[in-house]
């Protein structure tokens, strides 16, 4: 049996991928490669079932499919032990301490020498022999219903009589007074959809201040095994990053908040959802309307960080047809 240990090259540059699978080999590595992010996660899965495991992986931030630094992300949250050197040609200071808070065992800048990458895997060799073994443990996430919920108070309500009788109600995981169409938005949780439909019933109809409401409730997006997956495992890694705590924390309350909803091409659902889900900003993102809508939870630090987002990655995103944005105020409930 061949016990030389095995790399991953995850890269989208043929030729990187060609000088690394041969420099490697001639160090004594056996190299295999990967074009994509979610074919690089299937075979280091694949590897770990057959009980053939690779020791390395060398990840390329820049990859077609998901952005490299997510990826980051799920490995070490799924495989905790595996080693991952990040590289890339356009990193900064900023992208290697995003490499060490995600748990990468090491960045180097393109183009390296095959003697530091060399040199930085047989320190990760040592280090790794010299650490005390780790587990991490999630607990599944509750399957819950989502919805959201637009609520349009009437002529003179007051918008934040309605906020502050919302805001603290069972099952109400976001409360947002917004400018536009809409004066409020809610994202609400249930056990199932009977149990949104008597959240609905009982905290907005009851409401006098309320003249017309809209209910959007989340579907689950029709996107291949793989695709699901892959957002399984990265849930999975949020869920532990966060510790236990709330839903409500998975936004910044520091940041400001943007709703955006998007008229999409049913079509094009499968790829375009997947762009969203992982594009930069984006908190939530939720399919309604039987894949004609996405409805997105944006946060970033400025509005011009939002507006970017929208107008710079999300508006050129093709499968997008229209898009409505709500921004959030900032109301105070003390």
């Amino acid at each position: 049996m061949n016990t030389n240990p095995r790399i991953l090259v995850v890269d989208d540059e043929s030729s990187l991928r060609r000088q690394l699978m041969v420099g490697l080999a001639q160090h004594g590595y056996d190299v295999e490669e990967s074009e994509e992010g979610l074919d690089a996660l299937a075979k280091i899965k694949t590897a770990r079932s057959k009980q053939n495991p690779y020791s390395f992986v060398i990840l390329d931030i820049r990859l077609p499919d998901i952005d490299g630094l997510k990826l980051l992300s799920v490995i070490k949250g799924t495989y905790p032990d595996l080693p991952v050197v990040v590289i890339s040609g356009f990193g900064n200071e900023s992208t290697i301490n995003t490499v060490q808070s995600r748990d990468g065992s090491a960045y180097l800048d393109k183009p390296f020498e095959m003697d530091a990458l060399v040199s930085e895997l047989g320190r990760i060799e040592i280090k790794k022999e010299e650490a005390k073994p780790r587990a991490k443990t999630a607990a599944e996430p509750r399957p819950l219903e989502s919805a959201f919920v637009f609520i349009r108070g009437k002529k003179d309500a007051d918008v934040y009589d309605i906020y502050s009788h919302l805001y603290f109600a069972d099952g109400v995981c976001y409360c947002d007074p917004v400018v536009g169409d809409w004066d409020m938005v809610l994202l609400i949780q249930a056990p199932d959809r009977k149990g949104i439909d008597q959240l609905v019933e009982g905290h907005i109809k009851s409401l006098k201040e309320v003249e017309a409401f809209e209910v959007h409730h989340s579907e689950k997006p029709q996107i291949s095994k793989e695709l699901e997956a892959f957002i399984q495992d990265y849930e999975k890694t949020q869920a532990m990053a966060r510790s236990g705590e709330g839903e409500m924390d998975r936004r910044n309350v520091r940041r400001l908040s943007a709703y955006a909803v998007l008229d999409v091409d049913p079509a094009k659902l499968s790829s375009l959802y997947m762009k969203l889900y992982f594009t930069d900003n984006v908190v939530h993102c939720d399919v309604t309307d039987s894949g004609k809508k996405v409805i997105l939870l944006l946060q970033g630090r400025t509005g011009q960080d939002l507006q970017s987002t929208i107008r710079n990655q999300i508006r050129l995103m093709p499968g997008v047809l229209r898009i409505k944005q709500f921004n959030a105020l900032n109301f105070s409930t003390k």
